[in-house]
């Protein structure tokens, strides 16, 4: 046991002066200049469009409600579109005969239960509901991902994709980012500390990022691969 202690002990020591020769050598090659600040993408022409075509490519059901911006102060008409969008739930629902739905969004309780959805709360610990209800915060349109926040009680912990079947998404084009990176700034928040350099904070605890899966004829979905279906309201 001494012996390979010794002989482990020797090979470290040359892999470190090996590392420390090549670090203190010169070395004839140049490395480019990079600019950090440059984008690595092209912005995107049209940021719905792009995510419309990404999130229904990667196998997402994507059903969308227009509304017109300038008559949302008009109760009639947002009351029409509200039908329109749970009363489509409501038909999945009752399509897919699925008898255990979950809501992870508690805000959006009142409006189910308006329409007549019946839904759970809670779930138990190691079982499986149907489908799941959740609100999704923000939409990634460069790659057609779905993210997920503990912001506001949006979501349960520890993972969506683990509780059912089938999760219904509701969000809508006004919740759309280009890109990963652009999450950064919604998600933390700059503190001034004495003496410190700054520091970040999270606004919530945690995220989850979910894209569609494709299912092949007959398929069908699974807790660990399950269908997402979309609910978009898409403001005009």
């Amino acid at each position: 046991m001494a012996s390979i202690e010794v002989n482990n002990n020797r090979c470290k020591n040359e892999i470190c002066n090996q590392i420390r020769s090549a670090l203190s050598t010169k070395s004839d090659i140049v490395l480019p200049q990079i600019d950090r600040k440059e984008k690595v993408f092209d912005p995107l022409e049209d940021s719905y469009q792009n995510f419309k075509k990404e999130f229904t490519e990667a196998g997402g059901l994507l059903y969308e409600f227009e509304v017109e911006r300038d008559r949302m102060s008009d109760g009639n008409y947002v009351a029409q579109r509200l039908g329109e969008i749970y009363n489509q739930i409501k038909y999945a629902v009752e399509a897919g005969r699925w008898t255990r739905v979950l809501n992870a969004s508690a805000h959006l309780s009142g409006i189910l239960r308006q329409f007549h959805i019946d839904f759970m709360e809670t779930l138990p610990e190691s079982e499986h509901a149907d489908a799941v209800i959740v609100y999704a915060e923000h939409l990634i349109a460069r790659t057609g991902h779905v993210v997920l926040s503990q912001r506001g009680k949006h979501m349960l912990y520890p993972s969506i994709a683990g509780l059912a079947r089938n999760i219904i998404v509701l969000s809508g084009n006004a919740s759309l980012i280009d890109d990963l990176k652009d999450l950064t700034g919604r998600m933390t928040t700059t503190v001034p500390q004495e003496n410190r350099p700054d520091e970040l904070n999270f606004k919530f605890n945690m995220m989850e990022i979910l894209r569609p899966a494709s299912f092949e004829d007959g398929e069908e979905p699974t807790v660990a691969k399950p269908r997402i279906m979309l609910m978009m309201i898409v403001e005009k």
